[in-house]
């Protein structure tokens, strides 16, 4: 993907395309809700964000959980404010003690997997009890992936680059409350 040139956020707007609405989202949030309390029932579970995208879908999701639970994130990137992915960066661990504890890790999007893949594997390096992720959003490509899917997916959506519901594009955008696509070729 090439970078895009803009002079002011609003034209990254303009140069996207709807690809679900709030309405669409709620929905997804609700499945993703039910399938989560159905696996955990009334176990006591850590809810791991993934910063930063990760900090609107795991508010949405605690909020429709029924179990018992904490939250706690974990700042690991591979975008750093860029379009395509790097080298992951580590740049906060959990606070939360992982020993023997039920972890829900909680990610915007799953593309090819590795940033979950890793934090999967730090948690149970760490003595968790059991490990679970949870995206709003799968990318559907034929590129290899890294490790198992995530156990709970609300959307599918096309190759492309999508920002909102805590997706960034240049660091605009995290906070809408719909998902969005660049045009294609941008």
């Amino acid at each position: 993907m090439s970078e895009i040139s803009f002079s002011d956020p609003r034209e990254l707007l303009e140069q996207s395309d709807l690809i679900a609405g709030r309405d669409e989202i709620g929905q997804a949030l609700d499945r993703m809700a039910v399938e989560i309390n159905a696996h955990y029932g009334d176990s006591d579970i850590i809810l791991l964000a993934v910063m930063t995208g990760a900090i609107l879908p795991a508010t949405w999701i605690a909020t429709r959980l029924n179990m018992p639970l904490r939250m706690d994130f974990v700042h690991a990137t591979r975008y750093s404010g860029q379009t395509q992915g790097g080298e992951l960066d580590f740049r906060v661990p959990p606070r939360l003690n992982l020993q023997d504890q039920h972890v829900l890790v909680v990610d915007d999007i799953y593309d090819v997997g590795l940033t979950l893949e890793l934090i999967e594997r730090y948690c149970l390096a760490r003595g968790a009890r059991s490990v679970n992720s949870a995206v709003l959003v799968r990318k559907q490509h034929g590129r290899e992936t890294a490790g198992e899917l995530p156990r709970f997916i609300g959307m599918d959506v096309d190759d492309r680059y999508v920002f909102g519901c805590g997706m960034d594009v240049h660091e605009h955008w995290r906070h809408l409350t719909e998902l969005r696509a660049l045009e294609e070729g941008e």
